[in-house]
């Protein structure tokens, strides 16, 4: 018996070494990168699926010199320090600008790049200079350098909005559609992303710069080895004319630089985050649109409900085809759709209040799933109620109401829960659009600060919004007397 253990044993310990143990050799082979993967001709996604760009190149180029393999790792920008922080990737290396808050949170390499801040507005717009912005409209990416310096700029100050969208693809959108007068870019992106796209004639740079900063690469704070490596490798590359032929490749001329990050005063905020005041701005939001679409949806999808149950076809063939697409695609989707696609096909419809257009696109996606709740319940509702209401001849809206209403809420009150419950954190994807909830305002944060407080505070809300909506409808079930 001791020596059968003693062989699983020994087998078990060899299974963990190559499953594990192995895998960990293996790794140390690689130099793993984080990317937002939309950053043309940074890194982004090529025709074949994979990533490719000027930053991948020369990654390529400094592995080769380092003796390790290159791993891409796409990555959410706002979770750039934690990726770093939790060993997740051995780098950020994405035209990434120096910052002294960036310096604070990792270790940042000599600059290998210099770039700057530009502003984009539609061709045939009355813009020709900074100073025509006043007043305007004006978006740029999330969680951005150029979005820093906008805010903290004399053009941000006097701005009528600043709205901070996912990536440049969204902004640029945003300025064609009319919705902003102007969005902050990176220029090497933008120029690279006009030319591959013939947007000359759709767009233009202003001349003057908000702001010129450094492209410089990110590892975990303190890891100077790592550092120190990354540098004498990309010294490397750069004397020996890789580099120059990798920049022609991607923008037409040579823009590799090596030197000192300037430790100059950035613009953006330095000030102390209130994170309890942030986060409750953020809840608010999520209350008022949850608040806002739960009181629409559910009267909607039972007014859907019963209007599938008349005898014109063509209106249960409509509500019916509305209800497959609703559950069909993705909420993400259909917001974008509202927002973006509905004013290209039909320039007329173009709504530019950006929480009402979250809040209707949420209304018609959940009325859909509520309608089919209520017509499972309907289905659950004996046949003999609605005969005793034909021979009764009880008027059709006093037995909706009650009669049939009250017995189907007993069986729905569960999935109507659920749905709820759901709704509550569906709220954060109205981020697409540009508006600020609870959890964007926790991501905020964290890529400002590198302190994962307020995901843990955020994640406490949102447990206990959802445990109030459970408590809630179990005391309603209760009264119902539902088992």
């Amino acid at each position: 018996m001791k020596r059968k253990i003693f062989i699983f044993l020994s087998v078990f310990t060899l299974c963990f070494n190559f499953l594990f143990c192995g895998s960990c050799s293996a790794e140390d082979d690689y130099f793993v990168i984080g990317v937002d993967v939309n950053v043309p001709p940074m890194g982004f996604l090529g025709e074949n699926g994979e990533v490719v760009g000027l930053d991948i190149d020369l990654a390529n180029e400094v592995c080769k010199v380092m003796g390790k393999k290159l791993k891409i790792q796409p990555i959410d920008w706002d979770a750039k320090e934690l990726e770093l922080n939790t060993n997740k990737i051995d780098a950020i290396w994405n035209g990434m600008s120096y910052t002294p808050e960036r310096d604070k949170n990792m270790s940042l390499t000599s600059a290998y790049m210099q770039n700057r801040q530009v502003l984009v507005v539609k061709k045939d717009a009355n813009i020709s200079n900074l100073d025509d912005l006043k007043q305007k409209n004006i978006c740029g990416q999330k969680g951005s350098t150029g979005m820093m310096s906008l805010k903290n700029s004399d053009v941000g100050k006097n701005a009528k909005t600043i709205t901070e969208l996912d990536s440049m693809i969204d902004c640029l959108n945003e300025v064609k559609l009319g919705k902003s007068e102007a969005t902050v870019v990176d220029e090497v992106v933008v120029r690279y992303y006009f030319t591959k796209n013939s947007l000359q004639n759709d767009f233009k740079i202003l001349d003057e710069e908000i702001e010129t900063e450094d492209y410089v690469i990110a590892v975990k704070k303190g890891n100077l080895e790592l550092k120190d490596k990354i540098e004498q490798a990309l010294k490397e590359v750069v004397e020996n004319g890789r580099a120059g032929e990798i920049a022609k490749k991607w923008v037409g001329s040579n823009v590799i630089t090596f030197s000192k990050a300037q430790g100059k005063e950035s613009s953006s905020d330095n000030k102390n985050v209130n994170v309890f005041y942030e986060l409750f701005q953020g809840l608010l939001v999520t209350l008022k649109l949850f608040s806002v679409c739960w009181i629409a949806s559910i009267p909607l999808g039972l007014m859907l409900c019963f209007l599938r149950r008349i005898r014109f076809k063509l209106v249960k063939i409509l509500i019916d085809f509305y209800i497959w697409v609703m559950r069909g695609t993705p909420l993400l989707l259909q917001i974008f759709f509202l927002f973006y696609g509905l004013p290209l096909m039909f320039p007329s419809l173009q709504i530019n209040d950006r929480f009402f257009v979250g809040v209707i696109a949420f209304i018609l996606n959940y009325a859909a799933y509520f309608a089919e709740i209520f017509r499972g319940g309907i289905k659950n509702v004996d046949k003999g109620q609605f005969e005793s209401i034909k021979v009764l001849k009880i008027p059709k809206s006093k037995a909706i109401f009650r009669i049939i209403i009250p017995q189907m809420l007993r069986v729905c009150l569960p999935s109507i829960c659920n749905e709820s419950v759901a709704l509550v954190k569906d709220t954060a994807l109205i981020f697409s659009v540009g508006v600020i909830e609870l959890l964007t305002t926790a991501k905020n944060i964290v890529n400002t600060s590198a302190d994962i407080l307020p995901y843990i505070i955020a994640a406490a809300i949102y447990l206990l919004i959802c445990s109030l909506i459970n408590l809630i409808f179990k005391v309603l079930e209760n009264k119902l007397k539902f088992e």
